[in-house]
């Protein structure tokens, strides 16, 4: 799954060999270490996402909510809506 922000985007990726882990990829170190700072950064091998981490699911969720408390909502035209 891939979740986009205004600053960068996160592949996300189910750890195959923990069931309540995921490893969340990213360009962007600062934006990883902003909603994951518990988490310890590696580099990824994967050419199209430069850091990757190991996380628990708790700890996504905890940061998807984070993710949405900082959503502009003004941004959205209302004529979409509808």
């Amino acid at each position: 799954m891939v979740i986009q922000t205004s600053k960068c985007e996160f592949l996300i990726v189910d750890n195959e060999r923990s069931d309540g882990c995921v490893f969340i990829y990213s360009d962007s170190l600062e934006e990883l270490q902003r909603f994951f700072g518990s988490s310890v950064v590696e580099f990824s091998s994967n050419r199209d996402w430069k850091y990757k981490i190991l996380t628990c699911k708790q700890e996504f969720a905890n940061a998807l909510i984070l993710m949405v408390k900082e959503i502009n909502y003004t941004d959205f035209f209302q004529d979409r809506l509808a």
